[in-house]
């Protein structure tokens, strides 16, 4: 893997900041000079190291990129200082770009030798203990000063592009979630069109295929055998009465309304009271007056598992009234709908089998609606089952557990006047 060149600003400014002291330093020398023997050298190891520091690698680079450069730019300094101890200036520039390029404690490690050698150096060429050992102390702290700067340097540009990587990814997980939320809209809707869709032609256009056939033959029998036609009139007209029934309900049942995400007991009333007028059924509708505390999940299917039991009940019970109702314990909130209809036999109490009525004249094959409320139910951790009522009917019974500190953040507002 090729190392990539540092381009960031503060990096540039650090490698003008160093290249300004190898030219002070570089300047000094030309102001003192010695002759080509003694001066011509550093001039060209200030060169050199001043042409390495404009290829200093990116923090990115593998370690051995980093530690070939540090050492090529160590053994540049160390020649210098052979000849004069000016050159231990640039280890403050050396130990900013070790502490960039290493992880700390190999970095502190190097920038430790830094200190041993210009120390030796300071003992080598000016033999004063005390001096010297101040000097090189101030050299050392002067070197992890700098050092640790530029390693703060570091995890300052490390922690933004975390940031910026962070939330480039953010940003694509709420686009990912809302084209899902959109096809699951859009699923969910088709799904909802094609049970409609099949329902009525079920249920309307069967009776309204069997009106035009009892119709035709009226129409063939109406010279020849008029009481007779009359009767398949009188048949016809019932069965569009039935069907006018029929699509009440299921208009009732497009009316959902709107207000199932803030009041669940209001959509229930509205509920029961269209259905009543769609169909002549009673509902009886009992409500705690404390209303358990339930998210907008929950709400939905309990709204829709009465609404598909009561088009159930409509449809299959020959019930004369319906009971529904919600009660709530410690561990979950239970909604009921039962009905004094020819009831069910068969039906296990956690399954939603085949099975037939009380009278054995009508199998129940539970639909894509019952097996979807179930589905909602177990995914929200809860259940449904249906089983024998004793109003003599059938019993829908949907459980969902409870969200314990939500409701006792209602009760808390409740108790504050909230």
């Amino acid at each position: 893997m090729q190392a990539k060149l540092s381009v960031k600003r503060e990096d540039l400014f650090f490698n003008i900041s160093g290249l300004l002291m190898v030219a002070i330093i570089s300047l000094i020398v030309l102001l003192n000079w010695h002759g080509w023997a003694t001066s011509g050298p550093q001039l060209a190891l200030m060169a050199g190291f001043a042409a390495m520091l404009t290829r200093q690698p990116s923090i990115n680079s593998p370690q051995n990129r980093a530690y070939l450069y540090l050492g090529t730019q160590l053994l540049i300094l160390i020649f210098a200082l052979s000849y004069s101890s000016i050159y231990i200036f640039l280890f403050y520039v050396l130990s900013v770009q070790t502490l960039m390029l290493l992880p700390l404690r190999t970095g502190l490690r190097w920038v430790a030798l830094f200190t041993l050698i210009t120390a030796l150096v300071s003992f080598y060429h000016d033999f004063q203990p005390y001096e010297d050992l101040v000097t090189s102390l101030i050299n050392g702290a002067g070197f992890f000063f700098f050092g640790a700067f530029g390693n703060a340097l570091v995890r300052a540009e490390q922690a933004r592009d975390e940031s910026q990587r962070i939330l480039a990814d953010l940003t694509e997980a709420h686009a990912r979630l809302q084209r899902y939320a959109e096809q699951a809209e859009t699923l969910a809707v088709a799904e909802e069109r094609n049970r409609l869709s099949r329902e009525m032609h079920d249920t309307l256009g069967h009776r309204l295929t069997v009106s035009i056939v009892q119709l035709e033959g009226a129409g063939r029998l109406i010279d020849k055998d008029s009481q007779r036609a009359s009767q398949m009139i009188h048949t016809v007209r019932e069965q569009l009465a039935e069907g006018l029934t029929e699509l009440r309900a299921t208009l009732a049942a497009l009316r959902s309304p709107v207000v199932i995400a803030a009041s669940l007991p209001k959509s229930l009333q509205t509920l029961s009271t269209d259905f009543t007028k769609a169909t002549g059924l009673p509902v009886h509708l009992a409500l705690p007056d404390n209303f358990p505390a339930l998210d907008e999940t929950q709400r939905v299917t309990f709204y829709r598992a009465a609404q598909e039991a009561l088009t159930n009940t409509q449809r299959h019970a020959g019930a004369n009234a319906v009971w529904l109702d919600i009660r709530q314990s410690r561990q979950d909130v239970v909604l009921r709908v039962e009905d004094d209809g020819v009831g069910i036999d068969g039906i296990g109490i956690d399954g939603l089998g085949a099975g037939k009525t009380k009278t054995d004249s009508v199998d129940f094959v539970p639909g894509i609606g019952l097996r979807g409320m179930q589905e909602r139910a177990q995914q929200l951790g809860g259940h449904l089952t249906i089983d024998a009522s004793p109003r003599g009917g059938a019993r829908l019974t949907v459980r969902l557990p409870i969200d314990k500190e939500k409701d006792a953040g209602k009760e808390k507002e409740v108790a504050h006047g909230g």
